[in-house]
């Protein structure tokens, strides 16, 4: 086929009306439109909430969930009764120098020590002329009573002590991110999280890049340290058996669309806000960037979103809410709104292209594939020329 004048119009109107139906030009991400009208739909699978004054007010009135909230009152519980394996030491005196522990000594020699030994599985210890004295569940004091009423017929005014050489049962396991994991025995005077950690040798890292995660029963429940240590409701009391794990937990989020920089950014800032974490990439690009299309995707609680939106049907499967928040910055206040605008670990910030910048795409688009057609066209001219002569 020779291209000729008479066929170049017909060709290039041909390729302009191809691409101008085409819906695969080249794209970072949904256009600012797309994202609210499917948000519309009944079937859509998130709920788009613009942000504004209101928006982040009900935000900052929103709490996390609490430790003591997980854990109950956080209430400290007693760590005085004695448990199964622990080792207890008995000592033994008495008011008669011939008295049946006393060996011939007298009441100043300190008297007689029982060797230590662990409480039995069947909660007992033995204590020789009193027997087997049950000693688990109960305190050193009600133990010490138990024995001295025991010997009573067969010693001088026996006065006995009980000492709880080591502690098994009333113990904490810390591990993860400490400097010596172990267990931690606990005090009659209560041990909150941030003191078994202390106990433990403390972080090995920095605080903004740990998380704690606290283990009671079947219950689990991981927290900031960084909120532990600057909320003292979130320092609870630890209880007999309950399990500290410091996670190194990294926060992050990503940027993707029209910014200057498509990136993960870890960040240690105990509040980041957006205009930070945009900042941290550059900006918005000025060639591509929706002023108008600044989204942040999240997932929120479903209590969290009926405050924000409420009457709004919620997508999604269980207590758990995809959202994607909108803020304007071709409003001028939605840069004040972007100062307050707190981001969240694993949060995503999407910038949308403007529609300018899918027109110079398209127009790309348009010119590379014409100028072939173009060039093509310079050459059937100058081939039909030269037939003619």
């Amino acid at each position: 086929m020779i291209i000729t004048k008479k066929t170049v119009g017909p060709l290039a109107i041909s390729l302009s009306l191809a691409l101008s139906s085409c819906t695969g030009l080249p794209s970072s991400g949904p256009s600012a439109d797309a994202i609210k009208s499917g948000s519309t739909e009944r079937t859509s699978p998130y709920v788009l909430i613009p942000v504004t004054a209101t928006t982040l007010s009900l935000m900052t009135q929103i709490d996390p969930e609490r430790l003591s909230t997980t854990f109950g009152s956080g209430q400290k519980q007693s760590v005085s009764l004695i448990g199964v394996g622990d080792i207890v030491m008995v000592s033994i005196w008495e008011a008669s120098d011939n008295g049946l522990f006393s060996a011939g000594t007298g009441a100043k020699s300190g008297g007689t020590q029982i060797p230590e030994q662990p409480v039995g599985e069947d909660g007992m210890i033995s204590v020789p002329y009193a027997g087997q004295v049950r000693a688990a569940g109960r305190t050193p004091q009600q133990v010490k009573t138990d024995i001295e009423k025991a010997l009573t017929r067969m010693a001088v005014e026996p006065q006995v002590l009980v000492h709880v050489v080591k502690n098994v049962s009333n113990t904490v396991t810390v591990t993860g991110e400490v400097a010596q994991s172990g267990l931690i025995s606990l005090s009659p005077r209560a041990t909150r999280i941030l003191d078994v950690i202390a106990l433990a040798g403390g972080p090995r890292s920095e605080s903004q890049a740990l998380a704690v995660q606290i283990t009671r029963g079947t219950r689990s429940q991981t927290v900031p340290l960084e909120r532990l240590i600057s909320d003292p409701r979130e320092n609870i009391y630890v209880q007999p058996n309950d399990i500290v794990a410091l996670i190194r937990q990294p926060r992050s989020f990503t940027v993707f669309g029209a910014a200057t920089a498509n990136s993960s950014i870890q960040f240690d800032e105990p509040e980041l806000y957006l205009n930070q974490a945009l900042a941290k990439v550059g900006g918005l690009s000025d060639e591509r960037a929706d002023a108008k299309g600044v989204f942040i995707y999240r997932t929120e609680p479903a209590s969290v979103v009926a405050r924000m939106a409420p009457g709004r049907t919620y997508p999604g499967a269980g207590n758990l809410v995809n959202v994607i928040y909108q803020i304007d910055l071709k409003d001028p206040n939605g840069f004040f709104l972007m100062k307050s605008f707190r981001v969240q670990n694993r949060d995503l910030v999407y910038i949308a292209n403007s529609s300018l910048a899918e027109i110079r795409k398209f127009s790309t688009l348009v010119s590379m594939t014409a100028a072939p057609v173009a060039q093509a066209a310079t050459i059937g001219n100058t081939v039909t020329t030269f037939a003619g002569k």
